[in-house]
């Protein structure tokens, strides 16, 4: 804490004081002036009571007085010229604290019970209390009141007087208080002064001494000429012209200690190492960064010459020459060292030679690193596609000149995003370390394998004919479970062969057909090989130009909706319809799903048609429900696909089509298939609640395909089962088929689900159903898909 803060401090703990004083006494003051109210009011009081008590003594008479207690009429009357000679309430109790007089006639006997106990008290006890009234008329803050026993001469308790002292109370207050305001305000002035005193006093005194500390910090960081002006003859005066006297005696050291050792610093202190040589090459000064570099020390240095420790150092005739070399120290470690040697002459003869020497170990290291991180990938160590490209380059050279067979693989993992996904990336990251390691103990130490990002990965191979053993090998390698965080995973390859890249024009051209020869690998099923051809790679400008044309499908307008009936078995009626989608490619014209809702799924549009046709499906089935009642679908089924599981406005997107439709939520039925919802029950369950609080159904589609798990029926909510058309092939001749059937229209039945049987061709599997009980079906022997408008115009000519 400064000197100026303790100064002050001492200063307003001074005027705290004063103010806690102060205080005291006005709260002393206070309390004494209410004190005495109550005093004036008591002996009012008993004065009263004693009136009461012993009655009236007429003016000039003679003879004893009686006393008021006992003539309720001069009582009364008593009280009445009291309390308007003196202006204050009076009421005379008796001992049961019945009102006997009051100066409000109204209360005469009335109990009085406006205090707090206080008046039972005084008649018991014969000791005077105040109180505060509250009465109906007393007002919020009540009215100030004293009570006094009322004693007749035999010393017998005869009842209490009442007396008010409110104003009494409200003029003494009032005039302590103007006292106390008079008292403040002298009181604040004081102590301002005192406050305004000390400020300029510990000012004045903490201003000379920050002056001098000033002075003293810069002496401290080595600036001796600096100087305090010395006004006045006290104790910090004398400890002004003292420092003034310690700094100039120091100004003059620094210099003199400065004059001879500044060349000595600037060598010592040097990062770089310097060295003196003669005219013989030997040694004859070093710093003790020279010593340090080379590990000799400068002793050790002394003893050499420079031609035995630096290559080329020794000829001196070699002015600005610069080398680096590696050292090998004493202490068995090495150090990389650049080294400028500048000649000295004096006049025309050389006398020697100035060797700088600088430690370049580390610099030479990061070096080193960042080529090592820019060429090769940081997780598995393999090189990284610029490196590979560039070796394919230099591979592809070669094999032009020498005629030998340059091949190349490109591989990907199959089923690396679901490791991914379910045991997390750091499984991932070890699983893709774990494959580099297996391409690398297959393929021979000259050959490359890289990584090229994710989990693709390429190899070069040089020399050798025979890349199919090689691939072989490697699928081989790559088929054997991972252990992974204590698990087992099973992933395989598909690969991409190019086996002559010499004959392409440069590298890039040959890693992108291996990378379209390993997409032809995995539509053809996946863990094979596919060798390139040129066709694949127009198969892939192919699908590139479909992938655009079905980007704007949507937008301009080629989308078309069709709907298949679903018949109630019993009554071979329209039941519901089930929306499915068709593209009229301009190019190819009407297309099924199955040759685009693929591409749709891998491209991520898959979600943008769904919407589509959750839209359209909900407007159409609404037109018709408008149109004819009678006839309409009671639902329409949408499927949705499993990316529609991941968008987080898929509850919005379907109460805003339902919204815009007008259709009622209990209208619309969505269908998912069993191996989306096994995919995260948590997640999956918690998605379809939201969407079955909109009110909509939720369908299991192909029921018995997938998972074959009936356990999700408990924690999934469902209100539909689909049985797949799988089922239906062979129905109506195979018993064991009649029986499985049976059993899943049954366990929906028991589970209060929708039982709906897919893939109806034949008369004799919908007799077979309706013999189980099965209640709704369709397939193509029920109706074909056909356009929404199709369907309605057939069911209103009916």
């Amino acid at each position: 804490m400064s000197v100026r803060l303790k100064l002050l401090g001492g200063v307003l703990a001074i005027a705290a004081m004063m103010v806690v004083t102060g205080l005291v006494l006005l709260r002393a003051d206070d309390q004494s002036a209410r004190r005495a109210a109550v005093i004036t009011a008591e002996q009012v009081a008993a004065g009263l009571a004693k009136d009461v008590a012993y009655g009236l003594v007429p003016s000039g008479e003679a003879g004893t007085s009686v006393p008021l207690y006992d003539d309720p009429t001069a009582l009364r009357a008593y009280v009445q010229r009291m309390h308007k000679l003196q202006d204050r309430d009076i009421v005379v109790l008796d001992t049961s604290r019945m009102v006997l007089a009051d100066a409000e006639p109204g209360d005469d006997g009335t109990t009085y019970a406006w205090d707090g106990g206080e008046v039972r008290l005084t008649i018991l006890d014969q000791k005077p209390r105040e109180f505060i009234e509250h009465s109906n008329d007393s007002g919020p803050v009540g009215i100030r009141e004293v009570v006094v026993p009322l004693i007749d001469s035999s010393d017998v308790t005869l009842g209490a007087v009442i007396y008010e002292y409110t104003p009494t109370y409200d003029q003494m207050v009032a005039m302590t208080d103007r006292a106390e305001r008079q008292i403040t305000i002298i009181g604040a002035i004081c102590i301002l002064a005192v406050l305004v005193l000390g400020a300029v006093v510990a000012e004045s005194i903490s201003r000379r001494i920050r002056r001098l500390t000033r002075a003293v910090e810069v002496v401290r960081d080595g600036d001796f000429s600096q100087r305090v002006v010395t006004g006045g003859r006290d104790e910090i005066g004398q400890l002004g012209t003292a420092f003034n006297d310690m700094a100039f005696r120091l100004e003059q050291s620094a210099r003199e200690i400065l004059a001879r050792e500044y060349t000595d610093r600037i060598l010592a202190n040097a990062g770089e190492g310097i060295c003196g040589v003669d005219a013989a090459g030997r040694f004859t000064f070093a710093n003790e960064a020279a010593g340090r570099i080379t590990g000799l020390g400068v002793e050790g240095l002394l003893t050499r010459y420079a031609g035995a420790l630096l290559p080329s150092a020794g000829d001196l005739t070699a002015d600005g020459l610069e080398r680096e070399v590696t050292l090998d120290r004493a202490d068995g470690t090495s150090v990389r060292v650049a080294y400028t040697v500048s000649t000295i002459q004096a006049g025309d003869r050389l006398i020697g030679a100035v060797i700088v020497l600088r430690d370049v170990t580390r610099q030479r290291a990061l070096e080193h690193d960042l080529r090592h991180q820019a060429l090769h990938d940081a997780l598995t160590g393999l090189p990284n596609r610029k490196l590979f490209l560039d070796r394919l380059e230099h591979a592809m050279t070669r094999a032009r000149e020498s005629g030998e067979p340059v091949g190349v693989l490109y591989l990907d993992l199959d089923g690396f995003k679901k490791v991914n996904d379910s045991l997390g990336h750091n499984a991932g990251d070890q699983l893709l370390r774990t494959t580099a390691e297996r391409l690398q103990a297959v393929l021979r130490p000259h050959d490359t394998v890289a990584r090229l990002g994710g989990d693709e990965f390429a190899v070069l191979i040089e020399g050798t004919s025979s890349l199919q053993s090689v691939v072989d090998d490697l699928l081989a390698a790559l088929s054997k479970p991972f252990r992974l965080h204590e698990r087992e995973a099973t992933v395989s390859a598909s690969v991409g062969v190019v086996p002559d890249a010499a004959r392409y024009a440069d590298a890039d051209e040959v890693v992108r057909n291996a990378d379209v020869a390993m997409y032809a690998a995995k539509a053809g099923g996946k863990a094979r090989h596919q060798v390139f051809e040129s066709r694949m790679h127009e198969q892939l400008l192919d699908r590139l130009d479909q992938e655009n044309r079905l980007r704007e499908a949507v937008h301009r307008g080629e989308l078309r909706l069709h709907l298949q009936p679903v018949v109630e078995i019993p009554t071979r009626r329209l039941a519901g319809v089930e929306a499915l989608v068709r593209w009229e490619d301009p190019e190819r014209g009407l297309q099924q799903p199955g040759a685009f809702i693929p591409l749709a799924e891998e491209t991520g549009l898959i979600t943008e048609i769904d919407r589509w046709v959750l839209r359209e499906a909900c407007q159409a089935v609404r037109d018709w429900q408008d149109a004819s009642p009678g006839t309409a679908p009671a639902w329409v089924s949408v499927n949705l696909s499993a990316a529609n599981l991941d968008v987080p406005d898929l509850t919005d997107r379907v109460a805003y089509a339902l919204a815009g439709s007008g259709l009622s939520p209990r209208c619309l039925v969505l269908e998912l298939t069993e191996t989306m919802l096994m995919r995260d029950i948590a997640v999956t369950a918690q998605r379809l609640d939201e969407l079955r609080e909109l009110g909509v159904q939720i369908a299991i589609d192909d029921f018995g395909t997938g998972y074959s798990s009936l356990g999700y029926l408990r924690d999934i909510p469902v209100d539909v089962l689909k049985v797949d058309r799988s089922f239906i092939v062979g129905l109506a001749t195979s018993p064991r088929q009649q029986e499985l059937v049976s059993a899943v229209v049954q366990l929906g039945h028991t589970l209060g689900l929708k039982v709906v049987a897919e893939g109806i061709e034949e008369e004799d599997q919908l007799a077979a159903l309706e013999a189980m009980g099965c209640r709704y079906a369709q397939g193509y022997y029920l109706g074909r898909p056909v356009p929404a408008a199709v369907l309605t115009q057939a069911s209103l000519s009916r």
